[in-house]
Order: structure tokens, then sequence, then C-alpha cells
């Protein structure tokens, strides 16, 4: 054996050890309920790749890879469902009939009647939501906008079998009135929407109005 023999590198060599930081990654990458957590499983996957890459004594680059690989996925499917519920809850819930009435503000009458989860037997006519339309343009004028009342709240979480309300205010060119929505999930082609089941304008003037025509009128009961 020569002395070159003896002081390789392949002699002298440290045995490796798995980054922490990439296990670190990892661990972060599979805590899917904050998007704070994958976040920071890139962060960490990615720091960790440079250390594996430049220390030799330090393995678990393709686990860090792996983390990274994972984070980025979780992270996407978190903003898709963010984005998916923001969109599909949470609006029609603040805005309420703002979609249907402006699609009617336009003479849009299928789109205004595909905001209601009924039925032509149940009310949900071309005529009679043309009669709707008309009758609440020749009182208030243009559609301009709607909002949760901020003084009312949902009676109740929607669900796929039972309706819930809630009080509106509604912006016309010609001023402010209050409206009562009942909403409710709706299986539509095979994916959730928020449809309405009924609209009910309070007018104590000129007498409430509402889509679909009902001789009991809605109303949000107070607890």
């Amino acid at each position: 054996m020569t002395f070159a023999d003896l002081s390789s590198p392949q002699e002298f060599s440290q045995p490796r050890t798995v980054s922490r930081l990439a296990i670190a990654s990892l661990v972060l990458s599979l805590i899917f309920c904050c998007p704070l957590t994958t976040f920071a499983g890139i962060v960490t996957g990615a720091i960790a790749v440079v250390f594996t890459t430049t220390n030799r004594t330090l393995s678990g680059r393709w686990i860090a890879i792996l983390a990274i690989v994972i984070s980025i996925a979780g992270t996407a499917m978190q903003v898709g469902w963010t984005f998916w519920g923001y969109n599909t809850v949470l609006m029609p819930i603040l805005t309420g009939p703002q979609s249907a009435l402006k699609d009617g503000e336009a003479g849009e009458l299928s789109a205004f009647q595909s905001h209601f989860a009924l039925t032509v037997a149940e009310g949900n006519t071309q005529e009679d939501a043309k009669s709707f339309l008309d009758d609440v343009k020749e009182r208030y004028g243009a559609f301009t906008g709607a909002s949760l009342d901020q003084g009312s709240t949902p009676n109740k979480m929607p669900s796929a079998t039972q309706a819930f309300t809630a009080d509106y205010q509604l912006d016309f060119a010609n001023g402010k009135v209050r409206a009562t929505c009942a909403i409710e999930i709706a299986d539509t082609s095979g994916s959730l929407s928020m449809k309405l089941k009924s609209l009910l304008i309070h007018d104590a003037k000129l007498g409430d109005i509402s889509f679909p025509n009902s001789e009991t009128p809605l109303t949000n009961p107070k607890p």
C-alpha cells in the first residue's frame, strides 16, 4: 500500500448525514391545513437543495426536491379551494341577488332564471321573471348593486337540503330598498353552487313584490 492510497479521500471521507433542513421541509410540505406551512416547505426545501449540493457531508437532496414538489402542489390546491370558496360561497352570501338582478337589468331572462334553484312548476317562468323585473325597474329605476344588510346575519348556515334567509340592501337609481333572500347550496351539473330560492323586496308604500310570486311573502325570522 502506498502513501497515496492512505491519503485518498475514500479512506478518510466522513459518513454523510441526512440534512435536517430537508427533513423539516418534507414535514412542512405534508401539513396541508395551512398555506403558510406549504410555502415554508418550498423555502426550506430550496435551501436544503443548495446545502446538500454544496456540502458533501450532507445527504437528502432528493428528499428536499420531493418536499418542494409536494409543497407546490399543496399550495396550488389551497389557493384553488380558497378561490372556489370565495367565488362560490362567500360572494353569493355577501351580495345575495346581485348577479341575478344584474342579468335581469341587462334583459337576460334565462340568465336571471338560472340563478334560482326552482323549476317552471315552482314559478320560475319567463313570464313571471319578466313581470317581476319590469315591476322592479318601473318602481326603483336601474339596479346598481346589492350587499348584505349590516344589521342582518344569515339565520343558519347553507345546506344542500334547506335554504337560509338573510336581509340585503338593494341599490337602485331611485334609492335603496331592503330585500330578503332564501339561498341554498344546489348541485348543478355535478358541481356545487349557491342558488336563490326566493327574492322578496320589502316596500311598505307600494307593496312587497317577490320572485317567484307567492301569496305568503318570505320573511327573515329573528331568533
